[in-house]
């Protein structure tokens, strides 16, 4: 049986259950939360599995840099997490359930951390790289570019967080009544 008559059987029963019939739009909602689920679980076995092989080898670091690597699995583990929320949250909006609204804008906060983490390490050379070499630049208008480049993408980044947070303080706008 292929993959598009099971899945033609489930959007049957789902018809014949009362809700409503999958289209393409639904469809690729539904594809999109599997995709997110399967990737989200993915790099959180993937991340168990070195983030036990780090531990057990002590990161092959200094025990200065063992922290800063610890983050660092620990910002890609809430990634997976993330993913496996939003795959789960389409997948019910795929089936016509409404879910609650997320009060925190918590993937702008985990991106801008997870680039934040990812230019402090380069910078301060808090994990070690084999085998990759920085960019030197050949003259100082190139350092300088470069050094503006870290800075702008740096404060993008903050201000990815702070308007995350931002979005839990702010008051849900209310619906007014048509009698009003």
């Amino acid at each position: 049986m292929s993959v598009i008559a099971i899945l033609r059987q489930l959007s049957d029963r789902m018809a014949h259950q009362g809700r409503l019939r999958m289209d393409a739009r639904r469809r690729g909602i539904q594809i999109t939360g599997w995709l997110s689920l399967i990737a989200g679980y993915g790099l959180a076995l993937l991340l168990r599995r070195g983030i036990f092989m780090g531990v057990s080898g002590g990161f092959g670091a200094r025990p200065s840099q063992a922290l800063w690597i610890l983050l660092a699995y620990l910002l890609f583990f809430a990634l997976a997490i993330f993913l496996f929320k939003a795959g789960r949250r389409a997948l019910s909006i795929a089936k016509g359930c409404s879910p609650p609204r997320a009060r925190f804008g918590w993937g702008r906060m985990l991106v801008g951390a997870i680039f934040i983490d990812s230019y402090a390490a380069r910078q301060f050379h808090l994990i070690p790289a084999r085998g990759f070499k920085d960019l030197e630049p050949s003259n100082q208008t190139q350092a300088v570019a470069m050094n503006v480049t870290t800075i702008v993408i740096s404060v993008g980044c903050l201000l990815l967080i702070f308007s995350g947070i931002w979005r839990g303080f702010r008051r849900p706008p209310t619906e007014l009544s048509p009698d009003a």
